[in-house]
């Protein structure tokens, strides 16, 4: 019986390490494709996990296969392509920590996955299936992942999805769009990144981005990754907000994104979909949001999964920093007009502690009203409040 089993792209990211004596760039060979990064992740933290795809019959394709099961990993579902080679990525870091790609996959092994060859034997032992947008951009993957995905449906299966768009490997925006909005229509727990539901649904504010979604999935679980802001959880009428772990510079954001989606699907799996309570979201967003800030830390994804232990010592040393600091709360708050602005800033100035606002790599004091005219409006900004009060509780929520 497997947990979860995952269907899509194998691949090898080369990271780029450093430079030569020459100047010239380094480039690491490293295991990767986000669905077998999710599996990696929960197989450290204790789940059987399944993988379905193909890489080619060449080094790289023997390299691959070998990792997952070092991962721990089932590799039954793993096939080889005797004509085409393996996938291949270059991961190019930007001066943001943010990453640029550049595919070497036309074709790719795992574009090449036939409906005949899934093996239906995985699907009817697992309670999740996982996929993303990449296996959809072509055939005969695309068939081989809507039949799959039907199959497990009819089945009773959880559907899990994450779009990860990677818009250079799509024949249009028209064709990823479609393709997203299918895996999104299908799914029962969905993991989308900030840029990724502003680029599907064209609204900037999530809240609104996430009703566009409900309006044509019923995806119980919704979550939306903000990077270096945090996440935050739609579940039926409730929101809730999980803030970052900011450790420094990140190494590399490769598979952090999918730490997180494990690290949820994990609670998923020990506490169901039925009747999660604010506390759940809270403790999942909490829990993923630590793996996810461990990986960056790192290079690579499927190898560089944190297990329990890692995660949670995070958890436990942020924690006692709290307690050294005093209580601190966050929150995500919506402040578009000139009079909000006015008001909140009347507000916050009415706390005793220190009050921060902050969006990417910039915090601002919330008892400044100059400072926050800096910053865009138009989407949640995170506000953290310092020696909190249960009297506080009534003012925060009027911009929430």
């Amino acid at each position: 019986m497997y947990d979860v089993v995952a269907l899509g792209e194998l691949l090898i990211d080369f990271i780029q390490n450093g430079k030569n004596i020459n100047g010239n760039p380094i480039f690491e060979a490293n295991p990767g494709g986000a669905p077998c990064n999710v599996l990696a992740m929960l197989a450290r933290l204790g789940y059987q996990t399944a993988f379905i795809g193909k890489v080619g019959a060449d080094y790289f394709g023997r390299m691959l296969g070998e990792a997952i099961q070092e991962a721990g990993i089932s590799a039954e579902g793993l096939r080889y392509d005797q004509k085409v080679n393996t996938t291949l990525a270059l991961v190019h870091k930007l001066s943001d920590g943010d990453r640029d790609f550049s595919f070497y996959r036309k074709p790719g092994a795992d574009m090449m996955l036939t409906a005949e060859e899934i093996n239906q034997k995985l699907i009817d032992e697992c309670r999740i299936l996982h996929f993303g947008s990449l296996s959809l951009t072509d055939e005969p993957a695309r068939t081989a992942t809507k039949e799959t995905v039907a199959y497990a449906k009819a089945m009773g299966k959880w559907i899990s999805f994450d779009p990860n768009v990677r818009e250079a490997l799509w024949e249009s925006e028209e064709q990823a769009k479609e393709a997203v909005w299918y895996g999104i229509v299908q799914c029962d727990f969905l993991k989308i990144s900030d840029n990724e539901i502003q680029w599907l649904t064209g609204f900037q504010n999530y809240d609104e981005g996430v009703q566009a979604i409900r309006a044509r999935s019923k995806a119980q679980l919704i979550h939306v990754t903000l990077g270096r802001q945090g996440s935050l959880a739609y579940y039926l009428d409730k929101k809730v907000c999980g803030k970052p772990f900011l450790r420094g510079k990140p190494a590399d954001t490769t598979g952090a994104g999918d730490a997180f989606c494990a690290s949820a699907l994990s609670f998923v799996l020990e506490h169901g979909l039925e009747a999660l309570t604010e506390k759940d979201l809270e403790e999942m967003l909490l829990y993923a949001n630590a793996a996810a800030s461990i990986v960056t830390t790192r290079k690579g994804a499927l190898r560089a999964m944190p297990d329990k232990r890692e995660i949670e010592g995070l958890i436990a040393d942020s924690r006692q920093n709290q307690v050294e600091r005093g209580v601190m709360k966050t929150f995500f708050v919506t402040l578009r007009s000139v009079d909000t602005v006015k008001s909140f800033v009347d507000d916050m100035s009415r706390m005793e502690g220190d009050v921060f606002l902050s969006v990417g790599k910039y915090v601002i004091d919330a008892k400044s009203i100059m400072g926050i005219y800096s910053l865009d409006l138009s989407n949640p900004l995170q506000l953290a409040i310092e020696n909190w009060k249960d009297e506080y509780t009534q003012i925060v929520e009027k911009y929430l």
